[in-house]
């Protein structure tokens, strides 16, 4: 943080002559802004002078800093997961309506004995040695 020399005589309880001494005799550093106005870093006056008695409050950091952005981001999120938790119990509801599915020994029964025995050998490898051995012997 950098202060001005008025505003760190004031944190320190000095006269801005007693800060103005100190910078000239270089006890204390300061930089320029680019307006011209001295300023002084907090570490430096920390340094000098040690840590001041009292912070004014509004020279004092927020306990936590302002996360407002990540807030509304967060709350978006969740109102979208909201929305789609809705949609998806609705969508079970729907499906409880429904009939259940038949089971698979009633499709096999109405299917040719043809399709029966491809399902027992699905890639047709029983039948390839079938025919293999039998064209051995």
């Amino acid at each position: 943080m950098q202060l001005t020399i008025p505003k760190a005589a004031k944190l320190y309880g000095k006269h801005r002559s007693t800060i103005h001494r100190h910078i000239e005799s270089g006890r204390l550093s300061c930089g320029f802004r680019g307006d011209g106005t001295r300023i002084i870093e907090m570490s430096e006056l920390i340094r000098c002078y040690g840590e001041p008695k009292h912070i004014p409050d509004e020279m004092q950091p927020p306990a936590t800093p302002p996360q407002e952005g990540m807030q509304q981001a967060m709350l978006q999120a969740l109102q979208a997961m909201h929305k789609e938790l809705v949609a998806l119990r609705e969508e079970v509801a729907q499906l409880k309506h429904l009939p259940p599915p038949k089971s698979e020994d009633s499709t096999n029964q109405d299917l040719p004995t043809t399709v029966k025995k491809q399902d027992s050998d699905p890639h047709g490898l029983r039948s390839l040695a079938r025919s293999l051995y039998q064209d051995k012997n």
